[in-house]
């Protein structure tokens, strides 16, 4: 367990160095990437609240599953179900919104 644990903790951190250094810090971020953030951000705000906890643990705080679960005090497959809806709503509402924008 403590193996996986600082496995997993070093490839977050590669992922997050490689996020971190994929633009050169002088450049400002185009429009369209602060756009779709604010998109984003907003239809996660549109969300039930349980299932913006589930989205935000799993895909922003980059928890797994269980320890989701284990956080929120509910069963395995809700974190599954709710994932899976929240990022559902999401890409409906932003791929959407994107086809009304061309």
């Amino acid at each position: 367990m403590v193996v996986n644990a600082a496995i997993s903790r070093s490839r977050r951190r590669k992922v997050i160095n490689e996020i971190t250094f994929a633009r050169p810090p002088e450049t400002e971020a185009p429009q369209s990437d602060l756009d779709l953030r604010d998109a984003l951000l907003e239809e996660l705000r549109r969300l039930p609240a349980r299932m913006r906890a589930v989205v935000v643990l799993r895909y922003w705080e980059d928890l797994s599953e269980i320890e989701t679960a284990a956080l929120l005090g509910c069963s395995l497959g809700t974190v599954k179900s709710q994932a899976a809806r929240g990022l559902a709503r999401m890409r409906a509402r932003v791929g959407a919104l994107k086809g009304m924008s061309v």
